[in-house]
């Protein structure tokens, strides 16, 4: 029976039924670029100004393969791989802030990226915001979900933040404790139970399997760690701390196009979180794109997509 035959309430049910597909469409292109001596993976399609989207932990370009074909009518979209992470290389480096940072810099020149467009998430939101804050006039718009700005960040007292997300204060001091490395370095549970246990729908096995590729070896792990560790509390680590305030100092002075995407309940967003933030910035949207926690992208693909596609046409649309 084709749609046409049937009632749309019927094709309604099939369509929300279905799940996001398990790969990039095969139009996309896998590319390499050599930064800092390492080589920096990231997948491309199209032309025109730049729409960057920057991933967070312990992900990698492949969490914005059904998101990204929203945004392929307006632009030419581009996914990296953070340093460490996916299929970039994973050199004996720190992977302190300042790193992964240096890395997507010299991204952005090697490709000759301008009047780019950022859709981040998680840590991708610190480094995008970061970025544009001190490359203002290389960013055009930004929108982010699950991003680690104010109200909530950098955590400046621990137990108030407690009362209001206490697994989630439980989980980073219990990555920047020893028992950390053993969660993430030897079980690998920021792929096995995190990720999982932070999205409703359930994974299949080609998926889980996309995103345990990259971290087989306990030795490619440390970007894992250092993550949840670089999470300032009490003004520790500093150069996270130093980062996120200038960042959100500079927000609540910005004039470009911001949206911000959020799930509820949400993990690292709660909606007063959102509502807090949309009193308090300019030229600023919010998107509720339906029920989700940390990783909306797997959850509401479509919904993302779409609510990023109207904003783009709506604002940045030349």
């Amino acid at each position: 029976m084709s749609n046409q035959e049937k009632d749309s309430w019927e094709v309604a049910h099939e369509l929300a039924a279905e799940l996001p597909a398990p790969d990039f469409h095969p139009s996309y292109e896998s590319k390499l670029v050599t930064i800092e001596g390492s080589q920096i993976h990231y997948m491309e399609k199209g032309a025109g100004d730049p729409i960057v989207f920057i991933h967070g932990n312990p992900e990698s370009s492949y969490i914005w393969r059904n998101v990204m074909p929203y945004l392929e009518p307006y632009g030419r979209v581009i996914a990296p791989d953070l340093i460490g992470f996916g299929k970039s290389d994973k050199p004996k480096i720190a992977y302190e802030y300042e790193d992964f940072y240096k890395y997507l810099d010299g991204f952005y020149k090697a490709l000759n990226l301008q009047n780019m467009t950022f859709v981040i998430h998680d840590w991708g939101s610190v480094l995008g915001f970061d970025y544009a804050r001190q490359n203002r006039s290389q960013v055009r718009g930004i929108a982010y979900m699950e991003g680690l700005i104010m109200p909530a960040y950098p955590i400046n007292d621990p137990e108030a933040f407690r009362k209001v997300k206490p697994s989630v204060i439980g989980m980073y001091e219990r990555n920047k404790s020893a028992a950390g490395e053993d969660d993430v370095l030897v079980q690998n549970l920021f792929i096995e139970k995190t990720l999982p246990g932070h999205t409703f729908r359930k994974f299949r096995q080609y998926e889980m399997d996309r995103y345990r590729e990259p971290f087989k070896n306990p030795d490619d792990r440390l970007p894992l760690l250092q993550w949840p560790k670089l999470i300032p509390i009490n003004g520790k680590p500093e150069s996270t701390h130093k980062a996120i305030s200038a960042i959100n100092e500079w927000l609540l002075k910005k004039e470009f196009p911001t949206l911000h995407c959020y799930g509820e309940p949400g993990d690292v967003n709660s909606v007063d979180d959102v509502q807090w933030l949309a009193t308090r910035l300019k030229n600023h949207e919010t998107a509720y794109v339906g029920v989700g926690l940390h990783f909306i992208q797997e959850d509401r693909p479509k919904e993302l997509g779409r609510a990023l596609a109207d904003w783009y046409r709506r604002n940045l649309k030349k």
